[in-house]
């Protein structure tokens, strides 16, 4: 396993294609991050193959028991599978999140023995959330709600030996040392244009195993800073590929 991960990433200037199925709701479809991640892939010379189901609001186990979901996961022939929870779900519904990633991973496993299961590691709100924090007190502060999210997506990509996107952790770098590049919306929860190539950029490193450096595709966004997300994504993702490969 050893040998054919690190001869994947080191074969980075060959064309490579996947087929990848995006489970997720709001945060994916923001932007369109599928087909996002199929643009920037097709600017570096990759080709991504994807569908998606992506519902408001839908949490893990809204998925595990649709059958538009089942239908798309019967499918087959998916090298990956993205999964994305609602954004408060690990934190508000832990025992609940994670029966539902059960219940994915069981579908995927069945009619795709051989895909890799990705969890979607999401961000903590821009300033904390406070409608949950008197009962939530991780939920408070962006900080703590980012590290709790963190620390339960890595849990679950470990409970089902997959890969994880941790697309918070480009998130955090950039708005620890990048604060002038606006990630959220102004419900300071989903993803301005910056905010989903970051995420994407991020995707890019975890599905192919290349450099996000490689991508030309700007997505409209102002030169430098489209360069600095792609940075970060390479020293936060790609430079630690076996940290994220469960």
């Amino acid at each position: 396993l050893l040998i054919s991960f690190l001869s994947t990433v080191s074969n980075s200037t060959a064309q490579t294609t996947f087929k990848v199925l995006f489970l997720g709701n709001s945060y994916t479809g923001t932007n369109n991050l599928p087909q996002l991640i199929a643009d920037i892939a097709l600017s570096a010379g990759d080709t991504l193959i994807f569908d998606s189901h992506m519902i408001g609001g839908y949490q893990l186990i809204d998925h595990s028991g649709d059958s538009i979901c089942q239908s798309k996961i019967m499918a087959g022939n998916w090298d990956y599978v993205v999964m994305q929870g609602q954004s408060q779900e690990p934190i508000v519904a832990y025992s609940q999140f994670l029966s539902g990633a059960s219940g994915l991973y069981s579908q995927i496993k069945q009619y795709n023995p051989c895909a890799v299961t990705m969890p979607y590691m999401t961000w903590g709100r821009k300033n904390g959330d406070a409608a949950n924090c008197p009962f939530f007190p991780e939920m408070c502060t962006y900080e703590s709600m980012d590290s709790t999210l963190r620390i339960r997506y890595l849990a679950l990509a470990n409970s089902l030996q997959g890969e994880i996107s941790p697309v918070s952790m480009v998130w955090n770098y950039l708005r620890q040392n990048h604060p002038t590049i606006e990630l959220y919306q102004p419900d300071e929860s989903h993803p301005s244009a910056e905010g989903s190539y970051a995420a994407a950029c991020c995707f890019y490193a975890s599905i192919f195993k290349k450099d996000p450096t490689l991508i030309t595709f700007n997505f409209g966004l102002n030169a430098n800073d489209a360069s600095i997300i792609r940075n970060t994504a390479k020293t936060q993702v790609f430079d630690s590929l076996m940290l994220w490969d469960f």
